[in-house]
């Protein structure tokens, strides 16, 4: 279970972005962020919410990890999200995902998420074995 926690950007237009502490699967680090709108420029001034995320490996590896990987609503939330499973190849290179969409359902289940002090949800990381 991750907690993405809210952050603001020192830029002259502060943004919101959401993160998580550092958290160990795999026998690796990893850390989730997350941005609302892809960080468009006034998200307040949209009735469409959309949440996205990346996975990031803070660890450092000595071959790639091939992996898949898939975020749900957490315990006690009724928020909900399509099990939406992504692939990607971690290595020292490449050590972060581009930006994914959160499939949750619609913008009134965002605002839900988005009105809470933080976001619960469930990582689930597997290793694809050659």
């Amino acid at each position: 279970e991750v907690q993405f926690r809210p952050y603001r950007t020192d830029d002259f237009i502060t943004r919101l972005y959401y993160e998580t502490p550092r958290l160990t699967v795999l026998n690796q680090t990893w850390v989730l962020k997350a941005r609302v709108n892809d960080s468009e420029r006034n998200p307040n001034l949209s009735c469409k919410r959309t949440l996205s995320f990346q996975l990031i490996l803070k660890s450092k590896v000595s071959s790639p990890l091939e992996c898949s990987f898939l975020l749900l609503e957490g315990p006690y939330d009724d928020v909900r999200i399509r099990p939406v499973i992504y692939h990607f190849v971690f290595s020292n290179e490449s050590a972060e995902t581009d930006y994914l969409p959160l499939p949750i359902r619609d913008s009134v289940e965002c605002n839900k998420l988005l009105a809470a002090k933080n976001i619960n949800l469930r990582l689930f990381i597997f290793q694809i074995q050659k």
